[in-house]
């Protein structure tokens, strides 16, 4: 919960009586004082908001009801994991346990921002420890308050902020992280506020970070919402709905050499590219609004964009691995996949599926609008997949430097695994030319006694070792290495520096 406070002083005689009058004042409120606070809060709370501002919810209310309300507040974001945003121009003392972060405010110059349990270190720091017995968040909330009684007074606390200001920042962004280890000079101070703890910082450890962004990730793909079922739809059932739709089409193939080969080869074509499009389609539906998050949170220093990517990764892997294992069991019947070559497939598809994912994150970095990130990352795939997948134009007859391009490709490796995996079975032996032609017979038409010729003539090229080429094993290697490749390689590309104006589009 984050407390910002501004506050300006009048003809008050000095700083403490500025705060022993301001809580005073607060105690003569009525016992009724405090219900319009309660009610106005309580409405606000009954639409379950993430984020909550509040200007003043404490106003005109009796101590008792100011501390309930702040206690509510409290409770209901740590039990709902939402962020409260208060504004309070009298804080009182015990306000301070229930806050986490507190803004204080001059003019609207930041005179601190960070957690509450640094802001005592910090003015220690800086030569300005707490007195014992007093109010902190008043205290400091007066030394940060134009006295304006005169002329002199005026000029002296205008110089003092002016002089904290310029100190916080330079000094105090550090303390907007975490606190950070107390001088040995400070520690001898005899403040008797001071907590053994200070000094080793609040800021949590990579895995409960980690955790964390992975079960908000957990809780918004699977909540019972509009936006969760969006999420479990787009991230589990896009995919084989997709499939299941396009096998309708492919779900009577008769089994003859004029149409079978290019009908099985079209088929591997076409759920190559689903996998490619539902990955893109997937990612620039759900990616944006974690990119805007984390923008937003690495600029308070809560994490880098390592840590966002494998929280992502840990989200979108498994489901995206149960949505692939779903799309190969409609297939099976289709393919007649046994239980090995099942595996091998769904290895196949989920590496070009998280291939696709991935970089279309490497684009979102920099591209603001997700279609526009997608239609860039579906034109890359459209043309790997007509150049290197051997289904439009057959690898054997590419031209030299198209054929040495296609190397870099991972749409060669999956469609060479799959392809294999499809037609090169014993189904494929054989076959009669159509319905009424039966083969061995014209050489010109019975081009394929088994499913390995076919592959052979249209995925090789003269002077390749057809055993290197036609291997699966390798195949499914190398799409996993990209998969795995363009993972890493992402990690290093968040953690470049970007623009101001670039990161500020971001976290629109």
């Amino acid at each position: 919960m984050l407390l910002a406070t501004e506050f300006n002083r009048s003809s008050n005689p000095d700083l403490r009586d500025v705060a022993c009058q301001s809580e005073q004042q607060r105690s003569k409120g009525s016992p009724n004082a405090g219900r319009s606070g309660v009610v106005s809060s309580g409405e606000q709370l009954a639409k379950d908001p993430t984020l909550l501002l509040l200007d003043e919810p404490t106003w005109d209310t009796d101590p008792l009801n100011t501390y309930l309300i702040v206690s509510m507040l409290w409770s209901y974001a740590t039990r709902r994991g939402s962020i409260v945003v208060l504004t309070m121009e009298t804080p009182r003392s015990d306000v301070l346990p229930f806050v986490s972060r507190v803004t204080l405010l001059c003019l609207g110059a930041v005179v601190y921002s960070g957690p509450t349990r640094s802001m005592l270190d910090y003015f220690t720091y800086i030569g300005f420890p707490c007195p014992e017995l007093e109010n902190p968040l008043m205290y400091y909330l007066c030394l940060s308050t134009v006295d304006r009684r005169s002329r002199d007074r005026f000029l002296e606390s205008n110089q003092q902020i002016s002089v904290l200001v310029d100190k916080f920042k330079a000094e105090g962004v550090i303390y907007m992280k975490e606190a950070p280890q107390v001088p040995p000079n400070v520690k001898d101070t005899p403040l008797g506020i001071m907590h053994k703890g200070l000094g080793r910082g609040i800021k949590p450890g990579c895995f409960s970070t980690l955790l964390a962004l992975y079960l908000r990730g957990m809780a918004a793909t699977f909540a019972f919402s509009r936006s969760g079922l969006g999420h479990f739809a787009t991230r589990l059932l896009l995919l084989p709905f997709s499939v299941a739709l396009m096998s309708i089409l492919y779900s009577h193939s008769t089994p003859i050499q004029s149409r079978i080969f290019l009908q099985t080869g079209g088929l591997v074509f076409n759920v190559l590219t689903l996998f490619y499009v539902a990955g893109i389609a997937s990612t620039a539906l759900l990616f944006p609004g974690y990119r805007a998050r984390y923008y937003q949170e690495k600029r308070e220093g809560l994490y880098g964009g390592a840590m966002f990517l494998t929280a992502y990764a840990l989200l979108s892997l498994p489901l995206s691995f149960v949505s692939t294992m779903i799309t190969i069991g409609i297939l099976t019947p289709i393919l007649e996949l046994d239980l090995s070559s099942w595996a091998y497939a769904s290895g196949v598809l989920w590496a070009s599926y998280v291939a696709a994912e991935q970089v279309t994150v490497a684009v979102l970095m920099v591209v603001g609008r997700p279609v526009t990130g997608a239609i860039t990352v579906l034109y890359m795939t459209l043309v790997s997949l007509v150049v290197a997948s051997g289904a439009i134009r057959s690898l054997k007859g590419l031209p030299y430097w198209l054929a040495a391009v296609s190397t870099a490709l991972p749409a060669r490796y999956a469609s060479l695994a799959l392809n294999q995996l499809a037609i090169d079975m014993p189904i494929f032996l054989n076959l009669h030319y159509n319905e009424s032609f039966a083969c061995p017979g014209v050489p010109e038409l019975c081009r394929y006694p088994d499913g390995r010729t076919y592959l052979i003539e249209r995925f090789t090229r003269e002077g390749e070792n057809i055993s290197e080429v036609l291997n699966v094993d390798l195949n499914l290697l190398i799409s996993l290495a990209f998969a795995v490749g363009l993972c890493i390689l992402n990690s290093v590309l968040y953690l470049l520096p970007l623009p101001a104006r670039v990161k500020a589009k971001f976290r629109e």
